[in-house]
């Protein structure tokens, strides 16, 4: 699933709908690619020789299996110099105001969250996700935000709360499916990846409508991540119309 954006300058930008705990790549694939006309995949999808972000980022030690829990100011330095001649991004508080003042400014916000099964903002302080933040309209508090391959409307007072409300996170452990099992996979969860209870009980760790064969060897270990720190009252804004607000404050 996917949806296609135009932007101002008229060209058509897809938000594809991620595969595994990708989705903060596939927002940056977005952000680059709709502001700055830089075309990096999220992932590679099978095809070894292509660049990706996910490439890059395990290749430098900012991911595991494509993960992003980092909304840090290294982070937006990080990802400044993929195109340091055009990338114009800043780790500020996440807020109201702030998401106004980049949208109104032409910008876009990547901003973490906790999100529910249906899509939306929660403050249960766990399933933290990325959204891309596009169109505000201020007389109701709402915006614009692009992820899982949807656009959706979400409030931005509740936003705030579910951004600031993100918790640390144990150690994870995440399984591949292997290939024969794609034709049934894809359509329940898009994921090559699946969460396993341990690093050696290779049943999922979430409730699905089928089973996972999960294949063997494949097992890896996500770290624990104080995401309260990385991650919550932080969002990270892009614009393209010269250097970042001088008033933002860093996280």
């Amino acid at each position: 699933m996917s949806i296609t954006v135009t932007n101002p300058e008229g060209r058509n930008v897809e938000f594809k709908d991620q595969r595994g705990p990708t989705c903060g790549l596939y927002a940056l694939s977005f952000v680059l690619e709709y502001l700055y006309d830089i075309k990096i995949p999220a992932t590679a999808d099978g095809d070894k020789t292509s660049e990706s972000l996910r490439n890059k980022f395990k290749k430098d030690g900012k991911t595991v299996i494509g993960e992003l829990y980092d909304a840090t100011s290294s982070m937006a330095t990080y990802i400044e110099k993929l195109a340091p001649s055009k990338i114009k991004c800043q780790s500020v508080a996440c807020d109201v105001t702030s998401i106004i003042e980049t949208l109104n400014g032409g910008g876009l916000c990547m901003v973490p969250f906790c999100v529910d099964a249906s899509g939306k903002p929660d403050h249960s302080g766990i399933h933290a996700h990325w959204c891309v933040l596009l169109n505000v309209w201020e007389v109701d508090g709402t915006a614009v935000a692009c992820h899982w391959g949807k656009d959706h409307v979400f409030n931005l007072s509740q936003l705030e709360e579910s951004n600031k409300a993100i918790k640390d996170v144990e150690e994870q452990y995440w399984g591949k499916i292997p290939a024969a099992s794609y034709s049934f996979s894809i359509p329940i969860e898009g994921l090559n990846y699946v969460q396993c209870k341990t690093n050696t009980d290779t049943s999922c760790k979430c409730e699905y409508p089928l089973p996972f064969p999960i294949k063997s060897g494949s097992i890896k270990s996500i770290p624990a991540k104080p995401l309260s720190q990385t991650l919550a009252g932080k969002m990270l804004v892009f614009r393209n119309n010269g250097s970042c607000d001088e008033n933002a404050v860093s996280q």
